[in-house]
């Protein structure tokens, strides 16, 4: 039931998938941009190769996401695991809440204008990575120290975790309430990184990533088998900021069907998600894909 109730909130941004083969396309020579980090919802870090797709490591976290399984009549939230934001359901109505799970810890405790308290606290750590490997060599929070593999620590990356839990409590009835936790790994991020060649597009609800390089050509497919939640580039500097652009299962079926039998040439513009259309500008030409 507790999968049920996040993929509800995925399904509303697109449809289910199958599982497609891996498929590299191109390589681009001369450059290293570092590793793409890819959050999937079941709690892994993919590491994969930028320029190929092929997967490096993955190690395993916690669930990005843990909420209730049960459903209770009013008093049901459905929480986004790409960035903690609040939906409430009530009578089959999903409304938009206006703060999300990171907001409403940091404004704990509080109540708001519906009787409803709130009160949360917040878990930050620092892990250690060998780029290379995956293996953690360093963990670093206010509660522990630990040295996990110290011949690595010359070569580690840091990357910083927050973890925030949030209970909700409905004071007009005391036995109904809530509670949530929600992983982020964006509170650190460095920068995105403008030199970055490639864009890149996740389907909605599958593990579906597309990359394409700046003269519109695919680069690679990959299907990781579960939703993507966060994309960052992991370089020697520590973890940057990576843009991508979440579209539909079909969606995405058309784009790659576009871009294998189209001849972009010109630089390609970012997607544009806008009115049901993901459109793409090459020169004066448009190249329109509907949702």
């Amino acid at each position: 039931m507790r999968e049920l109730l996040v993929f509800i909130f995925l399904l509303l941004l697109g449809g289910h998938g199958t599982k497609a083969d891996d498929v590299i396309y191109g390589q681009q020579q001369g450059y290293n941009y570092g590793t793409v980090l890819v959050s999937t919802i079941d709690g892994h870090l993919r590491a994969l190769d930028t320029l190929t797709g092929r997967e490096k490591w993955a190690l395993k976290e916690g669930p990005v996401l843990r909420a209730p399984s049960s459903i209770r009549q009013g008093f049901t939230f459905l929480p986004n695991p790409m960035d903690g934001s609040l939906y409430s359901l009530k009578e089959g109505t999903l409304k938009k809440m206006p703060f999300n799970i990171p907001q409403l810890v940091h404004l704990s405790p509080s109540k708001d204008s519906q009787g409803v308290l709130y009160a949360g606290n917040k878990q930050d750590v620092w892990f250690g990575l060998d780029p290379e490997t995956g293996i953690k060599v360093e963990t670093l929070s206010s509660m522990t120290s630990e040295r996990i593999c110290p011949a690595n620590k010359a070569r580690a990356i840091f990357i910083g975790r927050s973890e925030y839990r949030l209970s909700m409590f409905d004071t007009n009835d005391r036995n109904r309430h809530w509670n949530a936790t929600f992983t982020d790994y964006s509170a650190h991020l460095l920068p995105t990184d403008a030199a970055y060649p490639f864009q890149h597009f996740a389907s909605s609800s599958t593990g579906h990533i597309l990359t394409v390089d700046a003269d519109g050509q695919i680069v690679w497919e990959k299907d990781l088998g579960q939703p993507i939640v966060a994309m960052y580039l992991l370089q020697h500097d520590g973890l940057h900021k990576l843009r991508y652009t979440v579209i539909g299962r079909e969606s995405m079926e058309r784009l790659i069907k576009v871009l294998k039998n189209s001849d972009v040439i010109e630089p390609f513009i970012p997607a544009l998600i806008a009115r049901g259309l993901v459109v793409m500008t090459r020169d004066n030409a448009r190249i329109v894909v509907y949702m």
